[in-house]
């Protein structure tokens, strides 16, 4: 009877083993939830005086999803989201005084049926302040699309 019992052992750990690494390939080869490219993001910037504005456009595959914008002369963050597809990007606005990091607030256009959804937050900085602007594909902050901070930041 044991010369039964190895091959059939065998046959089984062969099976469990092919199963296993037939499991891996197929989760290697799924595409992940996020897989999903982030938007790309175009960053330009405008002086404005002793000030520096800063525009951030998003695109993905040849469609414009919206921009983020900061004017530094009417001192307002404007978030504009163009496309109505039920998702949408996440602004997080910070800002450089005395040294230290001030959290001004995380943005978004919340979807709805209108062609454009925008956000306009009026920020009341002091003149040279260092502005970071952060564009996130998640409310969590951790998909990083793109933005301007630190030495490429904007400055009311």
């Amino acid at each position: 009877m044991t010369a039964i019992r190895r091959p059939r052992r065998l046959a089984r750990i062969f099976t469990g083993a092919a199963l296993a690494v037939g499991a891996l390939l197929g989760a290697a080869a799924a595409p992940a939830a996020a897989a999903d490219p982030n938007p790309v993001a175009a960053v330009t910037y405008q002086e404005v005086g002793d000030s520096v504005g800063v525009r951030v456009g998003l695109t993905q595959d040849g469609s414009f999803l919206g921009q983020v914008e900061f004017d530094p002369a009417a001192q307002q963050l404007r978030v504009l989201d163009t496309k109505n597809d039920d998702d949408t990007f996440y602004v997080h606005v910070s800002s450089t005084q005395g040294g230290a990091e001030h959290n001004l607030g995380t943005y978004s256009a919340s979807g709805s049926e209108a062609p454009v959804d925008s956000v306009v937050k009026n920020l009341d900085l002091p003149k040279g302040t260092p502005l970071d602007i952060e564009v996130y594909d998640d409310a969590a902050l951790t998909d990083y699309i793109g933005g301007a901070r630190g030495t490429g930041s904007a400055i009311a």
